[in-house]
């Protein structure tokens, strides 16, 4: 049956502009297939969704409705993942997934990822994302340091899993899930304060504390602000005070009072530390709970002696080896 032009414009006014393309578009323009899921927020329910899986120069419409300027999240992986940068994390599970309103994923059997945020303005009702946008190279998010120091890894909640850190430039480092499985099992071969050289991308980040999926960890040489801090490894205690006992592990200080943990510090070793520029070498210590920076000079480093001055008021803090 032929329809008239004016029957087919009366179709399309009653069913209103946005009908025939509202929602969520993913198009895969990468070269490898693509499995998405897509997660949002419905009333007072916190949902994510997946998998579509979707075949190079191919589309799929995950969530076929009005946007009406909704935020929306979007998780692509594939055998070449496109780790989100920013955004939101959800629950998702190896199988076909709808999880409804649950913050607690590991408890109740699922996995968490990180969501790309998808800007969608106040009152757009439709939204296409081509694959190839979330995995440009955001320089600011870019992770290359070769100063890096391997702090632990330590089994996740999935069996065989590790969840890995290190420190550089201040900044403890979490590695996420989708870090390659080869990368990961190198991590978990190395002692604490092992000096590395690192490649990734941030993924989220506050002042003292970022998570990174990795490309590249490998040993390098060492410097002398490395051995100084192998040095430091091990148990201290105050000549002053035996009750009070400092532990350090890798980059991390824990200190402890007649049994009792009194807080953990980040710790850095270099040439100066915040106004302190004159001889080093210098330990700076971030606190782990309120960020504040200590600066000490050190004055004594050996395998059973450690004194240190605490700056700027010049406190002689003399430790040695536990036994």
């Amino acid at each position: 049956m032929i329809r008239s032009t004016a029957t087919l414009l009366l179709m399309a006014l009653a069913l209103g502009p946005s009908a025939a393309f509202a929602g969520l578009e993913v198009c895969n323009d990468t070269e490898v297939l693509q499995a998405v899921a897509i997660g949002y927020q419905r009333g007072d329910d916190k949902v994510s969704e997946g998998w579509w899986t979707i075949e190079p120069d191919s589309c799929q419409t995950p969530l076929a409705r009005d946007l009406a300027g909704g935020q929306i999240y979007l998780h692509a992986k594939s055998p070449d993942p496109l780790p989100a940068r920013t955004g939101a994390e959800f629950c998702t599970s190896e199988s076909r997934f709808t999880i409804v309103n649950s913050d607690d994923c590991i408890v109740l059997g699922h996995q968490i990822a990180l969501f790309h945020a998808i800007p969608v303005e106040e009152g757009q009702a439709h939204v296409t994302v081509q694959l190839s946008e979330l995995s440009e190279p955001d320089a600011a998010m870019t992770l290359v340091r070769d100063d890096a120091v391997f702090q632990s890894c330590q089994p996740a909640e999935e069996e065989g899993a590790l969840t890995c850190s290190f420190h550089a430039g201040g900044i403890r480092y979490e590695v996420n899930a989708d870090t390659p499985a080869p990368v990961l099992e190198f991590l978990g071969e190395l002692a604490p304060a092992t000096p590395l050289a690192v490649t990734g991308i941030v993924t989220a980040q506050d002042d003292i504390v970022a998570s990174v999926t990795l490309s590249k960890a490998q040993s390098r040489p060492e410097t002398p602000a490395d051995k100084m801090l192998m040095l430091l490894q091990g148990e201290w205690v105050s000549v002053d005070d035996p009750n009070e006992h400092l532990t350090i592990s890798g980059s991390e200080r824990t200190g402890h009072y007649d049994g009792s943990d009194t807080g953990t510090d980040y710790l850095s070793l270099q040439d100066s530390c915040d106004d302190e520029t004159g001889a080093g070498p210098y330990l700076r210590a971030t606190d782990r709970a309120h960020g504040d920076v200590y600066c000490y000079a050190i004055e004594t480093l050996d395998a059973t002696d450690l004194s240190l001055f605490y700056l700027p008021r010049g406190n002689l803090l003399e430790y040695r080896r536990a036994e």
